[in-house]
């Protein structure tokens, strides 16, 4: 006599084979979006290759696109749009979607390689610092240049490592804003403690004064270096 199933085993293997199917939906449904987003890629770059870009309808026509939830669609557009880098419209725009909560690295990757001058350049490292956190370290060295306005704007937004990335190009010569080093300072993190403590001796070791009471405590720091750093600009 053949052993019934228990209702409960039945419940779960019809749980088992639902999700099989809706699996394999969600699949079928993600190969149609993908294969309509590469047509839709290669059509858009045909388009560009048959005439001259420079237009406004072509600027008008990326910013449309950059307003896409779809990354493929995002990053179709801005491969096109290094002529209208340093065009108001587009710096807007760009900025706007850098703003996002989530930035996939093809958007990040692109926008870090765009043409911007000196002036576009600052005004959307200014304008996005407060979502650099979501910045890889590419785009945060594209943004920062050797602007030092720019790379206080984002030493407090970033992280550890990035922070390490920005203060190791802190350019030569240049004062650092005393409150934006007393928040540094007060950081326990080695990662972001050395490369201060040698920019502070390298590029404005009077600051030094003001922070002395926080050095003498940095000095007794469990990591070698910040104990040496620290002991240097006593």
């Amino acid at each position: 006599m053949a052993r019934s199933i228990p209702e409960h085993e039945k419940a779960r293997f019809r749980r088992q084979e639902q999700k099989r199917r809706e699996d394999a939906a969600k699949s079928e449904r993600s190969a149609k979006i993908d294969a309509i987003l590469t047509k839709y890629e290669a059509d858009f770059r045909d388009y560009f290759a048959s005439r001259k870009t420079g237009s406004d309808s072509d600027m008008k026509a990326i910013i449309f696109r950059m307003k896409s939830s779809r990354p493929k669609v995002i990053a179709a557009a801005l491969k096109h749009s290094a002529p209208f880098a340093n065009r108001v419209e587009f710096r807007k725009a760009l900025t706007e979607l850098l703003k996002r909560p989530e930035i996939d690295s093809t958007t990040a990757d692109i926008a870090a390689s765009l043409p911007f001058d000196a002036a576009t350049r600052k005004l959307i490292a200014l304008d996005t610092s407060g979502n650099a956190a979501n910045f890889p370290a590419g785009l945060i060295i594209s943004l920062i240049g050797s602007d030092a306005d720019s790379m206080e704007s984002m030493l407090l937004h970033v992280s550890p490592e990035n922070a390490a990335v920005i203060l190791r190009r802190w350019p030569a010569g240049k004062a650092m804003n005393d409150g934006i080093i007393r928040s540094l300072l007060a950081s326990d993190d080695m990662r972001i403690l050395v490369p201060l403590l040698g920019a502070m001796r390298m590029n404005f070791p009077r600051s030094a004064l003001k922070h002395r009471k926080r050095l003498q405590e940095l000095g007794n720091h469990p990591a070698a270096a910040v104990r040496a750093w620290s002991r240097k600009l006593l």
